[in-house]
């Protein structure tokens, strides 16, 4: 692996901005995207057909960290990483606190996490609108989501452990653009 490759990950809770936030990365300054959630959404749909629920994707995260260990998912992604030969990484979904551990303690990464806050209604209308074959049916089961995922996955850690913190609910492109921007002058 090369030396030095910049590594930025990407936490938030569904609708935050990580996506749109690792796409301006890509766009703006030349980062490769990686998303543990298409890792796993991808395994998902070859044991199923029709929507996935976020619980199911939970669910299997949960399994395969069972199984072969709480960094699985994230040393796939090294492995994306590795095979790729880039030298700077947007991972879009950073969520467990040992996520963030994983990256800061692999030799030849400078790695980074940004935690991403937007309010909720804010969240939930971008979820809505993507359409993804895991949304939300309801607002009810947006929030229930929430919960959910502050619970499994430990945001509220994950959010402590972030190098930096990204506000992300007033969906002015240009303005979150220019935040962005600081950070990365402060990582490279």
């Amino acid at each position: 692996m090369k030396t030095g490759i910049l590594v930025i990950g990407l936490s938030a809770l569904p609708g935050g901005g990580k996506d749109y936030t690792a796409d301006a990365l890509a766009k703006d300054y030349g980062f490769y995207k990686i998303s543990p959630g298409d890792i796993i959404r991808e395994k998902l749909s070859r044991m199923k057909k029709g929507k996935i629920s976020r619980e199911e994707q939970q669910k299997l995260q949960g399994i395969l960290r069972k199984r072969y260990g709480k960094d699985y998912v994230m040393e796939l992604c090294l492995k994306q990483i590795k095979k790729m030969k880039k030298d700077k990484v947007a991972i879009s979904g950073i969520r467990f606190p040992n996520d963030i551990k994983f990256f800061k303690k692999q030799n030849g990464l400078k790695f980074y996490n940004i935690f991403i806050d937007a309010p909720v209604k804010v969240r939930f209308k971008r979820t809505m609108d993507r359409k993804r074959i895991d949304a939300p049916g309801s607002y009810k089961e947006f929030l229930d989501g929430d919960r959910n995922e502050r619970k499994i996955f430990n945001l509220n850690e994950t959010k402590k452990l972030s190098d930096f913190r990204l506000e992300n609910g007033k969906n002015e492109s240009a303005e979150l653009k220019k935040k962005i921007n600081k950070i990365i002058e402060k990582t490279m």
